[in-house]
């Protein structure tokens, strides 16, 4: 009796060990199906979340104001884009193709549910010319559209490469001091040797040179009234780099003169 008693102790001591060992087999095997389960189930639903015939792009917004973009160029360049569906489409490449287009300043460019896509394009401003094709804007940020474009209104800047704000800046300054004369700058031009030129809005050409542009514009709208007073003609031509006085160029005769101011 007591060695049949010792034996079932025996058995039931074993039996937590048994039940020990399927556990630690039955938990990494519950986990594995979680996670095979859960990247199958995340699998099913990219691919239908990608499906563009489930999520169609049923509308594309395009806002801003436009005087030289044109609204069926910014589709046409959109629209083929769109057609990956709202989830899958790549709103970067979209931005990147409309910021490439001739007169785009800035786009953004952003999803909006279940099924549009918005597009806000701030175009360039420009105000002036700068070289032959090129323009400036308010921002004294070059660009130049594809096919050549002649605003007739705006004034023509000229300077070397990173000079831009700099030019425009003198040309704001020159247009305030001009004022007074009822005159403006129609063209500005700053060489390879920092040498300012200057041709208004009446024809007069104004040689400015490269010291104190400004206080050379200052003094030249002081006496400009005296020398049209003193002139036979029309008034083609001041040389401003003299220290005390002005070299000038009429239209008969071509004869320089000393204008002392």
């Amino acid at each position: 009796m007591s060695m049949k008693k010792t034996k079932r102790q025996a058995q039931r001591k074993q039996a937590p060990r048994s039940f020990r060992l399927r556990s630690d087999w039955l938990k990494p095997l519950l986990v594995l199906v979680t996670v095979v389960g859960s990247a199958l189930g995340l699998t099913l639903l990219l691919e239908w979340m990608a499906d563009p015939r489930e999520w169609p792009v049923q509308a594309v917004q395009i806002e801003g104001e436009f005087r030289y973009l044109q609204r069926a160029q910014l589709q046409d360049e959109v629209l083929p884009l769109v057609s990956d569906g709202f989830f899958a489409m790549n709103v970067a490449l979209i931005q990147q193709r409309v910021q490439q287009l001739p007169w785009v300043e800035q786009v953004s460019v952003r999803r909006v549910w279940p099924d549009q896509l918005s597009i806000r394009v701030r175009e360039q401003q420009p105000v002036a010319h700068w070289g032959e094709r090129g323009f400036l804007n308010v921002r004294a940020a070059r660009f130049e559209p594809q096919q050549a474009v002649e605003l007739a209104a705006l004034p023509r800047f000229e300077g070397p490469d990173g000079y831009e704000q700099r030019v425009l800046d003198m040309y704001q300054r020159m247009q305030q001091m001009l004022q007074p004369l009822k005159l403006g700058v129609s063209r500005l031009r700053l060489d390879a040797r920092r040498t300012w030129r200057v041709q208004l809005s009446n024809g007069l050409e104004l040689e400015v040179g490269r010291s104190n542009p400004l206080q050379r514009i200052a003094r030249f709208v002081r006496v400009y009234p005296a020398i049209l007073a003193v002139g036979n003609g029309r008034l083609r031509y001041v040389d401003l780099r003299y220290s005390n006085g002005f070299a000038v160029r009429w239209q008969a005769g071509e004869k320089l003169v000393r204008s002392n101011g």
